[in-house]
């Protein structure tokens, strides 16, 4: 188990007591939702934050909920209670067994890939025609100042960090 698998699943069960910002970017990506996608895969789903907007948006969606961590999955599975597929799945590898889908999301995983030109080249593979893809992740000076004051107090130690966002200029020179 990766060491940012192993930091979600010990904070599974009380990740939305302390979860701040993540509620609020679920909800901007899932208000940026459209159309009618029979299909939907969410990559990083962990307590359902997403996945509950999902559910309600699309009801007659089928939902194939992945995490890296079973412990969040299990949360997430609790949170919809069972509407959905969930699989323990890392997302920058993805099971091209799936099929393909109409929609593909992510809200706050992305910046955890190693390498997310290719990760996202392997989920676009997966992509229905005329499907798409929507994420929200985070870049370079995100919570500046939330990170300086760690700083000044000592750092938060043994948490992995986020990657700043590298890839920018690269994935929108090829994907878009």
């Amino acid at each position: 188990m990766s060491l940012i698998a192993r930091h979600f699943a010990k904070a599974a069960t009380r990740y939305d007591e302390i979860a701040q910002v993540q509620p609020r970017v679920a909800a901007a990506l899932a208000a940026r939702l459209g159309g009618a996608p029979r299909r939907i895969l969410e990559i990083g789903c962990g307590t359902g934050g997403l996945s509950a907007h999902l559910a309600r948006l699309f009801p007659q969606a089928e939902l194939v909920l992945t995490d890296i961590s079973a412990e969040m999955l299990a949360v997430c599975e609790a949170r919809l209670g069972g509407r959905g597929r969930f699989l323990r799945m890392d997302g920058q590898a993805p099971d091209a067994g799936l099929g393909c889908f109409e929609l593909i999301v992510s809200s706050l995983a992305m910046q955890w890939f190693e390498d997310l030109p290719a990760s996202l080249e392997r989920l676009a593979a997966m992509l229905a025609r005329g499907g798409e893809m929507r994420f929200a992740t985070l870049g370079a000076g995100t919570f500046a100042e939330w990170r300086a004051v760690l700083g000044e107090a000592g750092g938060l130690h043994d948490y992995p960090e986020a990657r700043a966002f590298p890839w920018r200029a690269q994935i929108e020179a090829e994907m878009f």
